[in-house]
């Protein structure tokens, strides 16, 4: 798992993949607040890809987005959990 994470492969294969994900979904998407979780995890990918290939320069500034990354992980699960139910409450 370690070494999944410090792989700059996976973190471009999945910044793509998030990528994709937004413009494959984007029209199915109604209200501005869909859009939270895939944000979030853009975010996520993105602090992650950033702290690797900044951490022979400043390792603290490394840790500081890998932090921001494992908390922009944990939004995003809230934010796709709060979107299920909100679907749940508006549309049934």
């Amino acid at each position: 798992m370690a070494n999944l994470l410090k792989s700059k492969t996976a973190a471009w294969c999945a910044f793509i993949l998030i990528l994709l994900v937004m413009i494959f979904t984007f029209g199915m998407r109604e209200a501005w607040w869909t859009f939270i979780d895939v944000f979030f995890a853009f975010m996520m990918v993105f602090s992650q890809l950033m702290a690797l290939y900044i951490e022979k320069l400043d390792v603290r500034a490394c840790r500081k987005l890998q932090m921001c990354a494992a908390v922009f992980g944990v939004l995003t699960i809230l934010a796709l959990i709060g979107e299920y139910i909100a679907y749940q409450v508006l549309f049934k």
